[in-house]
């Protein structure tokens, strides 16, 4: 694989499902990181655990300056239409995080 294979594919996915851009956003794979990371931060994990999770260096910052991206959809979710996350799946993990 080169490099940006990766990029080049999840791009043209999001292009497909008509979410090139999420809040201004170009959707790349460094986006995979930051959600992981996002999700961590509203779980309360510590950044020295993230870290560690992200591949960060000790000590780094750059989980919280770089890849902690807070957004919002606003009234349009883009994965309702993933069919792995969207309709039923969507509802379930919704209850999930409800039960949590």
């Amino acid at each position: 694989m080169r490099p940006g294979s990766l990029d080049d594919r999840l791009q043209e996915l999001a292009e497909r499902a008509g979410v090139p851009y999420i809040d201004g956003m170009k959707v790349t794979s460094h986006g995979w990181r930051a959600g992981a990371n996002t999700d961590m931060i509203a779980a309360s994990v510590p950044l020295a655990e993230r870290n560690i999770a992200g591949r960060w260096a000790s000590g780094s910052h750059t989980a919280d300056t770089v890849y902690g991206r807070q957004h919002g959809l606003g009234t349009r979710d883009p994965l309702v239409s993933v069919p792995l996350y969207g309709g039923p799946a969507r509802a379930m993990v919704a209850g999930a995080r409800a039960g949590a």
